[in-house]
């Protein structure tokens, strides 16, 4: 065999175990805080961090004006909380379900029970912690399934989301039964797979080794060091047999998600206390396997190593819940969201793009803007008080003011429906139920809470054209996603109602009535 031969075989072998191998960007370490935010986050204007108030105070104000269905965006640099924006009507105080959020939470607490000695590695094989439970579908591939191809979503088991036997899990008493009884056709760890199941498996083995529950795990051993409110019970979803959703189900207020972030920011590391293995962060934030369009996949977080910014990482979460970090600019993103995507979000990358990132300018204190800070203030205010003079009523609301309109047989169960208007006035009233129970919807921008306690839900309203009516409906506790559109359309002696379901939840429903 010749040189050149021998040559050629290792720069073969070479490019396979590369490719097999997880992608390791250049270790970035951010500096020491000057304060840790257990307590709370201190604030400060933008240019004092090096970045421009003025280019954040126009993305908050192209929000507003787009009504983009933005619910909340944080910004902290250097460690200070250089944005704080909440968008009517929710709040600080307002706990956001943050969907897919929680499989890093899940990650986190994998590298915890790991570091603690309850788990031997993510090398670890995935049958060895369900040793005496009976599973259809044996194999080796089964077999050779370990706990980082659940981490890095590459385990094999066909239970993508959104496809049929993904949607089956959640229709099961024992979603880890279904789980282990899927057959495993490939091998593991060589193709992406995204499956709310692979997170929930790990959750139900950190219960499982540790002898509580994973909120109450997190609660110990992660959520209480940073300073994170005790999550109760009702905060975090459970499956059918108690174990805590692993795929998602967690509500968290924006600043503690914040907080979660600043832990991996900072390496795992807070207060002098190592939370996270500093190696664990690290292997969690590489790429292992390649999602089948854009970004990477480490350790349940999506990376972003062929980006402008290599060392890019993030949580995504279905309706726009993301949290960004971006280590070499010492930069975190925090947002939370109602829009019309599953996973990527192409409202929240075009802010970031063309807002937050040009936004930076330098890693150290720019010039006093007072200009910019005062603009950037009044766009947060916009964003939790957007009060708007009252418009002009059309002719035709007089005319449908206080008539009852009787409705065809529908799935919402209405039977009538009755709204009053009155010039000059800041809210209506709206009852489905003869002239019983009358609601007020706000005319001014503004939401209003139902007037019976048992009504759990908030509207406001708008007249879209000269005979169509559009109520904005929001279910209640706030943070759910769980919000619709309702359009009344007007026609001689006639009304259809166009009732949008909340986003994923089928299609639009039409009643029509007559009076």
């Amino acid at each position: 065999m010749t040189t050149k031969s021998l040559v050629g075989i290792f720069l073969t072998l070479a490019i396979v175990l590369t490719a097999c191998a997880p992608l390791k960007p250049t270790s970035i370490r951010t500096p020491e805080p000057d304060y840790w935010p257990t307590a709370g986050w201190l604030s400060s204007t933008p240019e004092a961090q090096g970045m421009d108030s003025k280019l954040l105070a126009q993305m908050l104000e192209e929000i507003s004006a787009n009504n983009t269905r933005i619910h909340s965006f944080l910004i902290v640099r250097n460690g200070y909380m250089v944005t704080e924006a909440y968008f009517h009507p929710y709040t600080r105080a307002t706990k956001m379900h943050v969907q897919s959020i929680t499989k890093s939470v899940i990650g986190a607490l994998a590298g915890i029970a790991i570091e603690d000695g309850y788990i031997k590695s993510e090398n670890q094989n995935l049958l060895s912690f369900f040793p005496n439970q009976e599973f259809a579908n044996p194999g080796k591939n089964k077999e050779g399934i370990r706990l980082k191809h659940l981490l890095s979503m590459s385990s094999a088991f066909p239970c993508q989301e959104f496809s049929d036997s993904g949607q089956r899990m959640e229709q099961t008493s024992s979603w880890v039964q279904f789980m282990l009884d899927l057959p495993v056709n490939n091998p593991p760890g060589k193709t992406f797979g995204y499956c709310d199941g692979n997170p929930h498996l790990l959750s139900a083995i950190v219960e499982q080794v540790t002898g509580m529950t994973t909120r109450e795990f997190a609660n110990q051993e992660l959520f209480k060091p940073l300073g994170i409110p005790v999550v109760e019970e009702t905060d975090w979803e459970t499956d059918p047999e108690g174990f805590s959703n692993g795929g998602y189900g967690l509500y968290l207020k924006p600043v503690d998600l914040a907080k979660f972030a600043f832990l991996y920011l900072q390496n795992g590391k807070w207060e002098g206390q190592q939370i996270l293995p500093e190696r664990w962060v690290a292997d969690s934030t590489v790429q292992y396997v390649q999602k089948p369009e854009g970004p990477g996949y480490g350790y349940l977080w999506t990376v972003y190593p062929q980006s402008d910014y290599p060392d890019h990482y993030a949580a995504l979460g279905r309706a726009g819940q993301q949290i960004h970090i971006y280590p070499s600019k010492n930069l975190i993103v925090v947002v939370t969201a109602e829009l019309e995507t599953f996973v990527e979000a192409p409202e929240i990358e075009h802010v970031l793009n063309e807002f937050v990132l040009p936004a930076i300018q330098s890693d150290s204190a720019l010039a006093k803007n007072p200009e910019g800070v005062s603009r950037l203030r009044a766009a947060v205010e916009l964003a939790r008080n957007p009060v708007q003079p009252v418009a002009k009523l059309p002719a035709i609301a007089d005319e449908i003011s206080g008539k009852l309109y009787t409705l065809e047989e529908n799935p919402n169960g209405w039977k009538t429906l009755v709204v009053f208007f009155e010039p000059g006035a800041n809210t209506a009233r709206v009852s489905t139920n003869e002239f019983n129970d009358l609601d007020e919807i706000g005319l001014d921008n503004i939401y209003r809470r139902a007037m019976l306690p048992q009504d759990q839900y908030m509207m406001r309203g708008h007249w879209v054209n000269d005979d169509t009516f559009l109520i904005e409906w929001i279910a209640l506790p706030l943070g759910n996603n769980s919000s619709n559109n309702i359009q009344l359309k007007y026609s001689g002696e006639e009304v259809e109602i166009s009732v949008a379901p909340p986003i994923f939840a089928g299609e639009p429903t039409v009643i029509k009535g007559s009076r």
